[in-house]
């Protein structure tokens, strides 16, 4: 499948010629939910973009429509527009009846311009390292100073009318306070789902970092890049919209939304042919695209047009030297090409045009670009001042001590899962870099970006040192990855009515993030004998969730054993009033927990198994349980899927109890019929051991008895016994008669083809 890489007015598209298939994995289930028919989503990341197909509908130019949102709907828009474009050209008349025209203009001088990165993330993805954006910062500076290798390879046709612009991008080495930055700032926020629709006044309202007052980012002195994860424009065109912005003299003075917004899967070295981010500062500083057609916006590859047209409201100033063309649409067809459009080839290599081979500004162009830093179009003319590389910090910058910081690309991961951990350091560029990681491979790196595989289960801490020529910080945390085993705990059907173990231990566990209660286990409430799971939600956080994981299970086994393989577990709950709408779920992962799939999900009166309300404490009786059925039939083939049930508690805080009882993943979906694991008093003994154990169970009645030791794959390693056993008590050994290793092992009594399981630990 051809992958197209369309770059679209400041807005860059990724498109495929067909299917639609990668995108419904990362459809995001926001606050947007009502717009969400109108959205199509497709993998952010950048090697996901690069590496994978993609599709998308044709989709609408992101400055044009932008420029056309504000130009009609923004008072004071397009007056500023006109008097901007008529002050350009005054300008460029000037250059023209000078000595020396825009093809013979002799080499810019390097201007230095500070630029920062606004990163609105939710600890996903989109949170970049610092790496990516010291990437996308040195690809920015070739390819405004014409100093990239492929350049080489340009058209011959066009070799000569490239031009450098010898523009510096620097990172802001000072705040707007003075203080010390490296121009990175981070910013948790749902804002990453950038909404430029009316209900935003057009994305307007979105600009809460940037403007002139206290503490902002000003627009007159930085460049000012917002990353965010995807742009919501209200098209139903589909597609990925990779940024936007606006031209000069769009807005006043140092106004907030005088700013980049740019897709965070498009940013670093892997992305140095699309070059996007060039495109998109190119229209910051008054380049308009070079197939410009002002009645069709969105007319690359299909109309002719060019980046001189008149009409087109604003384009800063004609340019002469890109031939009139109908832009390549994610192609890069061979030179010399068939210009219909003009009586000179088409400049296709040009980073303004939508190719997918973009390695060159024209001479017109950069003059453009380095006049439009002349004048006082949204007081651009502010950026290359002395003044303002003094108070940027890129002139004399200042080189503080760095606040050392750090991310991991996974928190949760099984065993032999590689984990790539960067710099997210703030205050000062790092330079060097030592990482230690205890347990795992390797233990230590100076790399900015290791990737380090752990062998063994385990919460495991990660220290990190920031170094640059003002010094070194560290910082360490704890607890920072947890480790899962790569193998199922349990290989066998499982039935738990929680008579036997108490939770939480090692394979059960329990979270919780606002709320003061969490899942414990009750002795006296079971739905099937005296126990089961409970959470005292009576008067629990409002919105609160709390959080039950369950061991991992090999369902591949558990299907071969049973062919009728189900997921059941029986559940109470009575709501406080019947307004009440508390929610429970439950999700599956065959990562380790880093990532989920709901599997079951029920709330209000379908989760209460009590029609009324009750305003004091539930408590339930014999009848007021239900059984419920998990989705599983996607997971059988799977070899270690983790569970885990969350329950929200009511959003206005008429809270009450929830009960769960008898969780079952075996052929079995009744529960334990005549066989209670309460009666059967099954326990293994000492536990843990040095391989030498003893195993009791009692018996009601004459029943078809196995036990057995196995181990975590399944494997039987001692069989106690394997025959009819009369009802009363019965004792067995096992390691008597061999030498264990230490490790886990599982002690698997089955009755009559049902199974029960006791972890056993040999140390």
């Amino acid at each position: 499948m051809m992958v197209k890489y369309l770059l679209f007015g400041s807005a860059l598209v990724i498109s495929s010629i067909t299917g639609l298939n990668a995108q419904s994995k990362l459809i995001k289930n926001s606050s947007l939910l009502n717009k969400q028919e109108v959205r199509t989503k497709v993998k952010s990341s950048s090697e996901d973009f690069l590496n994978s197909s993609k599709a998308n509908i044709n989709h609408y130019c992101g400055t044009d429509h932008a420029m056309k949102e504000v130009i009609d709907n923004i008072p004071g828009v397009k007056e500023r527009l006109a008097e901007q474009k008529a002050e350009a050209e005054i300008k460029k008349a000037q250059r023209i009846n000078s000595p020396l025209s825009s093809m013979s203009l002799p080499p810019f001088t390097n201007d230095t311009i500070a630029i920062v990165f606004h990163i609105l993330h939710e600890n996903g993805p989109e949170n970049v390292s610092n790496q990516v954006i010291y990437d996308a910062v040195a690809q920015l500076n070739k390819d405004y100073s014409l100093s990239d290798s492929d350049t080489s390879t340009i058209d011959p046709y066009f070799k000569p009318r490239a031009g450098a612009t010898n523009l510096v991008f620097a990172l802001a080495t000072k705040d707007p306070t003075g203080a010390c930055t490296n121009g990175i700032i981070r910013q948790q926020t749902a804002l990453t789902t950038w909404d430029r629709t009316s209900t935003t006044n057009y994305g307007q309202n979105n600009y809460i970092y940037t403007g002139t007052t206290a503490g902002k980012w000003d627009p007159r002195k930085y460049i000012n890049i917002y990353v965010v994860k995807e742009i919501y424009t209200g098209s139903t065109g589909g597609g990925i919209v990779v940024g936007y912005t606006y031209t000069p003299g769009t807005w006043t003075s140092g106004y907030k939304g005088d700013a980049i917004v740019y897709n965070y899967g498009f940013l670093g070295a892997a992305n140095k042919d699309v070059r996007s981010l060039a495109h998109e500062i190119g229209h910051w500083l008054g380049l308009p695209h070079t197939f410009n057609d002002p009645a069709n916006p969105n007319s690359a590859g299909t109309t002719c047009g060019n980046d001189d047209l008149e009409s087109l409201n604003y384009r800063i100033a004609a340019i002469d030297d890109t031939p009139g063309t109908k832009g390549f649409y994610s192609t890069c067809p061979s030179f010399p090409d068939v210009n219909t459009c003009d009586t000179e080839r088409s400049n296709m290599q040009n980073i303004m045009d939508y190719s997918s081979c973009p390695k060159m500004f024209t001479q017109g162009q950069s003059t453009i670009m380095r006049e439009v830093l002349t004048q006082n179009f949204s007081a651009r003319m502010n950026l290359v001042t002395a003044t303002t590389k003094l108070a940027t910090g890129t002139r004399n910058p200042q080189v503080c001590l760095p606040v050392a910081n750090f991310k991991a690309d996974k928190r949760l991961a099984c065993t032999g899962t590689a984990v790539t951990f960067s710099d997210s350091t703030t205050n000062s560029i790092t330079t060097g870099y030592q990482w230690d990681f205890p347990g795992g491979t390797p233990s230590t790196s100076t790399a900015a970006s290791p990737v380090v595989t752990y062998a063994a289960p385990g919460t495991y801490a990660v220290t990190y040192t920031a170094t640059n020529s003002a010094g070194s910080n560290t910082i360490s945390k704890t607890n920072y990855l947890e480790i899962g085993n790569s193998l199922a705990v349990v290989q066998v059907p499982l039935v738990e009515s929680f008579e036997s173990i108490s939770i939480p231990n090692t394979d059960w566990s329990v979270d919780n993030t606002n709320g003061g209660v969490t899942w414990t286990q009750d002795n006296t409430q079971g739905a099937t004998g005296t126990n089961c799971i409970k959470l005292a939600n009576f008067g629990n956080t409002a919105s609160s969730e709390e959080v039950l994981l369950t061991p991992s299970y090999n369902m591949s086994a558990i299907n071969t054993a049973n062919p009728t393989i189900s997921f059941t577990f029986k559940v109470a709950h009575q709501r406080k009033t019947t307004t009440a709408s508390e929610r429970l779920q439950v999700y599956s992962s065959t990562n380790c927990g880093q990532s989920w799939n709901l599997r079951y999900n029920k709330a209000g009166s379908s989760l209460a198994t009590v029609t009324s309300a009750n305003t004091s404490a539930f408590v339930p009786t014999s009848g007021q349980w239900r059984t419920e059925t998990v989705s599983v039939s996607a997971l059988l083939a799977q070899q270690n899927v983790w569970y885990k049930f969350v329950f929200t508690a009511d959003a206005a805080g008429n809270t009450n109890n929830i009960y769960i009882d008898d969780i079952n993943i075996s052929n079995n979906s009744v529960g334990l019929e005549n066989i209670l694991e309460s009666t059967l008093s099954y326990n293994v003994f000492p536990n843990p051991n040095n391989g030498n154990m003893n195993v009791s169970f009692s018996l009601d009645s004459k029943h078809n008895v196995k036990l057995e030791l196995i181990d975590l794959l399944g494997k039987t390693i001692e069989t106690a016994t394997n025959t009819n056993l009369q009802a009363g008590d019965h004792s067995f050994e096992f390691g008597k008669k061999m030498d264990l290793a230490a490790g886990i092992y599982l002690s698997k009594l089955t009755i009559d083809g049902k199974s029960f399981i006791q972890k056993v630990i040999v140390e």
